[in-house]
């Protein structure tokens, strides 16, 4: 057994009220043997991944956080859909699944595999006939770069069946040990929380105070239940024309997109982008969320470009600012009890007056191309960030080899017109080169 982390445990409790699964999206192209042969390997496979043999334990009446505990890998997380579909198809499909989260304390991924599936787009108005892939993954299992290493060791690891052996701790005996574990680490942490509060607070006025939130746009309301999903695939040396970094290429085109999608009045846009933590940390989630300003006041797109690589290095930097040290220090010591209870009273039905980003964008580099689904090479990856009650568009930035995939995550009832949107984004990314 592993005790979570704070940052885990937070984003587990937070998945009752907010459902944050991972969706990881992988287009191959068709494999040498049968999609239902590739799902029974693929559960082998699974068996040798150490992140994907886990579960989660809840500590009763919250005493502590939970646990991660030994669960074999199970047939029936491992679903395989062979209906021949198109890619449009698919990604409605996959929309489906959002509206059916996990329950980690029974299975904390799922696997889905559809195929075949004609029209995957590769770039400049190419398709081809492929199976997809998608790994539904709890967000308290990893954050993106986590979950995308999950991923690759899935597809790399050996398909040979394998025991991992172990009866395991009976759950009366799991309940109780953890229970009274909790119990005792209660006193220490609470005062642990006091010292480190007060010396926040002394700190507070010495720390950056961030920059104000965004006004409120028809995006920020809550999308309901239903999801529409859109990816658009290009080439890497496509967004590397502008000479910018891909994630800062494609915020540029997302400022191009969005204030012509919204109409007038965008004066001041904002995104909210999520930045990986450089330091080790022993918190699967390993991440915060920056505010970076889209400088709509700015015409020249390589003078926008300079100024929002300039936020994302900034909000980097201010990441080790020693208040926000000091704070990120009273969230791991709070007790189970109080962070949880902190988690429920959260008030998610108020409509904020301002939000840090009008949209999310989370990016994520997945590596050489060098995996492949039993002989099919891999074309291209994506994945859908989650909605929230005051954001109902999402960006994910996901690339493999020399593909880069962008995607597109709303609601019809926050963006009706999202083919329009998309083709905005489109044309956003028609950048002359230098």
């Amino acid at each position: 057994m592993q005790r979570m982390a704070a940052a885990d445990a937070a984003s587990y409790w937070m998945s009752v009220r907010i459902p944050n699964d991972q969706f990881l999206l992988y287009c191959f192209a068709t494999p040498s043997i049968s999609i239902d042969g590739c799902a029974r390997r693929l559960l082998a496979r699974a068996r040798h991944v150490d992140d994907l043999c886990l579960r989660v334990h809840d500590v009763p009446a919250t005493a502590d956080r939970p646990y991660w505990v030994s669960a074999e890998p199970d047939p029936d997380q491992v679903r395989v859909d062979t209906t021949t579909r198109t890619w449009s198809s698919c990604l409605d499909s996959v929309a489906g699944l959002i509206g059916e989260p996990l329950v980690p304390s029974r299975a904390a991924w799922r696997l889905h595999l559809f195929g075949p599936v004609t029209d995957l787009p590769v770039g400049d108005d190419e398709s081809v006939t492929g199976v997809v892939v998608v790994l539904q993954i709890s967000h308290a299992l990893g954050d993106g770069r986590r979950a995308s290493q999950i991923a690759r060791d899935l597809f790399t690891a050996p398909y040979d069946e394998c025991e991992r052996g172990g009866l395991g701790v009976p759950g009366p005996v799991r309940d109780g040990g953890t229970l009274a574990l909790g119990a005792l680490r209660f006193p220490g942490e609470f005062v642990t929380t006091i010292r480190r509060g007060i010396r926040v607070a002394r700190a507070g006025g010495q720390s950056n105070p961030g920059k104000p939130g965004y006004p409120l746009t028809a995006l920020n309301r809550n999308p309901g239940p239903r999801r529409l999903l859109r990816v658009v695939v290009l080439d890497r040396e496509r967004l590397a024309a502008s000479g910018s970094p891909v994630t800062v290429s494609v915020l540029v085109a997302i400022s191009q997109a969005l204030p012509r999608y919204l109409g007038d009045g965008c004066t001041r846009l904002g995104v909210e982008l999520t930045v990986g933590r450089s330091e080790n940390a022993q918190a699967r989630n390993n991440f915060r969320n920056v505010s970076v300003d889209l400088h709509l006041e700015v015409d020249d797109r390589h003078e926008r470009a300079r100024l929002i690589r300039g936020e994302i290095d900034a909000a980097r930097a201010a990441d080790a600012d020693p208040a926000r040290v000091a704070q990120r220090r009273v969230s791991d010591a709070t007790p189970a009890i109080l962070a949880r209870w902190g988690i429920r009273a959260f008030d998610l039905d108020t409509r904020p007056e301002t939000v840090t980003g009008v949209t999310v964008v989370s990016s994520v580099n997945r590596g050489a191309a060098d995996i492949d689904l039993d002989g099919a090479e891999i074309l291209f990856t994506t994945g859908f960030p989650a909605l929230s009650p005051a954001q109902g568009l999402t960006h994910g930035v996901h690339g493999i080899g020399d593909r880069i995939a962008v995607s597109v995550t709303t609601s019809p009832e926050v963006m009706p017109d999202v083919d329009r949107y998309v083709d905005l984004l489109r044309a956003g990314f028609d950048t002359p080169r230098r």
